[in-house]
């Protein structure tokens, strides 16, 4: 069970929604949640949205190189 101490507010995910969804502030902003973040929740989320932004850049790279059209 979560300690209170390690519950993130809902202001707290409204404020890096905010953050994420502006174009070049949010791979900053992954970055610091990833890695500077002192929560494991918001550090985890952090992480993974990097690795799944990875994974999409990935598949697109093979596709454009393969040069099919989706």
């Amino acid at each position: 069970m979560l300690q209170q101490d390690n519950v993130v507010s809902m202001w707290r995910w409204m404020l890096y929604l905010v953050l994420l969804a502006i174009p070049l502030v949010n791979i900053i902003t992954l970055f610091v949640l990833a890695f500077g973040s002192q929560n494991q929740t918001v550090r985890n989320y952090g992480r993974a949205s990097l690795i799944l932004g990875a994974i999409a850049i990935v598949i697109g790279f093979l596709v454009a190189m393969t040069g099919t059209q989706m």
